[in-house]
């Protein structure tokens, strides 16, 4: 089966009813018609609300010829799997459906279910993590545990410190296939390793927290900003 190149399936979707006929603002996102190919994505629509640093993108990707929606909050962006078609006629159907309560879990995390380990283990209850600064240097505390978001591959993120005027960042994240903490860091947009918030329980979380947060977030400034 042969599928139409990137260029005509973006003159197909300046047709596109569905998009034509969303609504102009689902909570505090308001539409925008984005309309351009990037690499191999044509980015079709987008909602958008700056004051949560927080977009929801309706896409086309020629790689896997699927049409996607993408969510980005803050510098974390992952695609959507329940939203990941081919057939442009199902992805309507669905992203009609859920964009409503996407929208919802994106304005409001605090009420969204994370899964019963994250519930037992009492996340967005943990005192330490909920009262960390708000700034640390030029970083921004943009999550906190109490409004924890979904990642990827089992992963939530539960704390997120961000340099949004360099690109830099700091995440601690939960994985709930391997029941573990541990962080990851980009300088500059780049993704890079660490392993200084590696535990397998919050008291042990706290434990690098206390240790390492200040001077990892030190270290990330002062790093090679070079790509």
């Amino acid at each position: 089966m042969g599928y139409d190149p990137i260029e005509e399936i973006q003159k197909q979707t300046h047709d596109w009813a569905f998009i034509q006929k969303l609504p102009d603002t689902i909570g505090c996102f308001h539409k925008k018609i984005t309309d351009y190919i990037e690499g191999q994505v044509l980015f079709i629509c987008r909602y958008e609300a700056p004051e949560l640093r927080a977009s929801i993108d309706l896409t086309y990707t020629a790689e896997t010829f699927d049409y996607i929606l993408v969510r980005t909050m803050g510098m974390n962006t992952y695609r959507d799997v329940r939203l990941i078609y081919k057939e442009r006629d199902i992805f309507e159907e669905k992203a009609g459906h859920y964009l409503p309560e996407i929208v919802r879990s994106m304005e409001h995390p605090e009420q969204e279910n994370l899964g019963e380990m994250v519930e037992a283990k009492k996340l967005d209850q943990w005192e330490y993590g909920n009262q960390l600064p708000r700034q640390i240097g030029p970083f921004e505390r943009y999550i906190w545990p109490e409004r924890a978001i979904e990642h990827i591959n089992g992963s939530i993120i539960i704390i997120d410190y961000t340099d949004f005027a360099h690109k830099d960042q700091l995440i601690i994240m939960y994985n709930r296939l391997r029941d573990e903490f541990f962080g990851e860091l980009k300088i500059n947009s780049v993704f890079r390793t660490t392993t200084a918030f590696d535990g397998k329980n919050l008291a042990q979380l706290q434990e690098k927290l206390e240790a390492n947060l200040e001077s990892t977030l030190d270290q990330i400034t002062k790093a090679d900003h070079t790509i």
